[in-house]
């Protein structure tokens, strides 16, 4: 008999309580499925740590499954992304990757190495670069309008002239701005080795920055001497790295130098040359030839060719992250 159809009421009620307990099942799996997509869109934004809190950068690519060098090559979003391309169009993706392949170092073809090295730290570099050209023209708007300036803009300036170690707004105008993209390039190459440094994919640290004292955000050089006591800054992402080196080139006194000549180029509207800044670099390595070394490593690659670049301003929805 068809228990649809039955007019056995055992038989009725049984049906309708095993219909009621896959109907709660059915739910139970949707919300389930409903909110763990949700509670995943929500975290890939809000544990990231390079999207503002109050404001959120939709307008960047964030790929943060990058354990090996074989997923970050099939995500669509990067493979796209080829060098040849940005030095014809002076365009660049605006992508954020946290940290390098673990497997970095293990790519025979030191060709698509350093390829690789390019793509995941040039557009870092471009974005710091655009937050500090950024600064720049905001503190030169109230430098002209200072007779007008608001509490909250004074207030603004003096936090960033403590910040940045300036007595006076036009010192402050010498120490906020952009490091050339090719300068900077060339020192994370030379400082980790193209990405396969242990400092670099342990540490997240691109340009082998020292720190001193009793702090844990560092590491120990294997061959570092027993009286020593320094360690090699370490990160907790790439664009933490990035922004690190360029406040050092941008504060420390011993590129007083390289931040003076760089003004003058700005202000006479003169491209930033980083062949030409390397030489008042000298202080950043104790090796008698590393501003030689910079020079060469821009030179043969052709970094030049990455200065100027403009960023993609591409929205792309959260369920495309990886």
């Amino acid at each position: 008999m068809n228990i649809l159809i039955t007019k056995n009421k055992n038989i009725q009620f049984l049906f309708k309580v095993y219909y009621f307990i896959f109907l709660l099942i059915v739910l139970s799996v949707l919300t389930s499925l409903i909110f763990t997509n949700s509670f995943y869109q929500k975290s890939s934004v809000s544990q990231n740590p390079f999207v503002n809190a109050d404001k959120k950068d939709f307008s960047i690519s964030f790929i943060e499954n990058t354990l090996t060098t074989n997923s970050l090559q099939q995500n669509t979003l990067f493979n796209d992304f080829q060098i040849d391309h940005i030095r014809e169009t002076k365009s660049i993706p605006n992508i954020v990757i946290a940290k390098l392949p673990n497997d970095l170092k293990k790519i025979k073809s030191i060709k698509n190495r350093k390829e690789l090295f390019i793509k995941i730290t040039l557009p870092l570099i471009i974005q710091e670069n655009n937050k500090l050209v950024s600064l720049n023209k905001k503190i030169k708007l109230i430098k002209s309008n200072f007779d007008r300036v608001s509490r909250k803009e004074s207030a603004w300036i003096y936090k960033l002239m403590n910040e940045y170690k300036a007595d006076t707004i036009d010192s402050l105008l010498i120490k906020v701005d952009k490091i050339p993209v090719s300068l900077a390039l060339a020192q994370a190459v030379i400082e980790s080795g193209w990405g396969t440094s242990r400092f670099a994919y342990e540490g997240n640290a691109l340009f082998g920055q020292y720190v001193w004292g009793a702090t844990d955000d560092g590491m120990i050089p294997n061959d570092r001497e027993t009286n020593e006591i320094y360690k090699v800054k370490s990160f907790n992402n790439l664009g933490d790295s990035v922004k690190s080196y360029m406040k050092n080139l941008n504060t420390n006194f011993h590129y007083n130098e390289f931040r003076i000549n760089r003004y003058v180029l700005r202000s006479n509207n003169i491209s930033l040359n980083g062949t030409y800044l390397a030489d008042y670099l000298f202080n950043y390595s104790i090796e008698d030839d590393y501003v030689d070394k910079i020079k060469n490593i821009i030179e043969i690659n052709d970094f030049e060719d990455f200065e100027n670049l403009i960023l993609e301003k591409q929205f792309i929805p959260i369920t495309d992250i990886i």
